[in-house]
């Protein structure tokens, strides 16, 4: 199946991604050879340490689609941020320096993998009362997540929740013991992504987590994880 990975770090030189052009072709000629046919690329919003504004990645965009050309790579890209809540977010973001996934009205959201619970929920909801539609990054390394009970709250709130390919790959030790294959059986999760950061550093696995998927969940929850659900965004539903 050819997916779309809606959360990476690949355009070069912004944050703690791709360090280089170099790198950033080396990725994507991998995920062209692992069936990825789009990316939305996601570098970090985030005040104090990485202040990504709009316009540089989407200037940063360009040169890599260009690379792509001359290089003959058949990928589709499209701009987004991973945006760190803060409560001046909303206000950057209807401004225009941070951007949603795909010109969407999809933002996909990070926080401390340590905050209260309170504080997950109240930025989550600032965003949908702003008419955002948020997309929790990589919600299992929340520890106030790791309560199903809060987990259940935040999925009948309409919040949507992203998860990395090595957390179901079972590659981070910290993620190791906990059922995340049965959240994914259960409807829990969204959509899987790589949140790649180059060659260097969480590489893409997408042909390792396609397979993985259909050990256990079947072709309808991988039809949903990588070509339903993504479409809501790139069609901005």
């Amino acid at each position: 199946m050819t997916i779309c990975d809606i959360h990476c770090h690949i355009l070069p030189g912004l944050d703690d991604g791709s360090r280089d052009m170099e790198e950033t072709a080396a990725v994507l000629k991998e995920a062209v050879r692992q069936q990825v046919g789009c990316m939305i690329v996601t570098p970090h919003f985030y005040p104090g340490r990485y202040r990504t504004d709009a316009e540089k990645v989407l200037r940063a965009l360009e040169r890599v689609r260009d690379e792509c050309a001359a290089r003959g790579l058949d990928i589709t890209l499209y701009p987004g941020h991973e945006c760190y809540y803060y409560s001046g977010l909303v206000q950057e973001l209807e401004r225009g320096n941070v951007l949603t996934l795909a010109h969407s009205r999809y933002v996909l959201v990070e926080f401390e993998p340590d905050c209260p619970y309170s504080h997950l929920t109240g930025g989550l909801r600032d965003l949908q009362n702003n008419g955002y539609a948020p997309v929790l990054a990589h919600f299992e390394r929340y520890e106030c997540l790791r309560r199903e009970e809060n987990l259940r709250q935040l999925k009948q709130r309409g919040f949507l929740m992203q998860m990395n390919f090595d957390t179901l790959l079972a590659k981070e030790h910290l993620f190791r013991r906990y059922p995340w294959r049965r959240l994914v059986q259960q409807g829990a999760v969204d959509f899987l992504a790589s949140d790649c950061h180059g060659t260097h550093y969480r590489p893409l696995h997408a042909l390792q987590v396609q397979e993985c998927l259909d050990s256990f969940a079947g072709a309808s929850c991988k039809e949903k994880l990588f070509r339903t659900n993504v479409l809501r965004i790139l069609e901005n539903q």
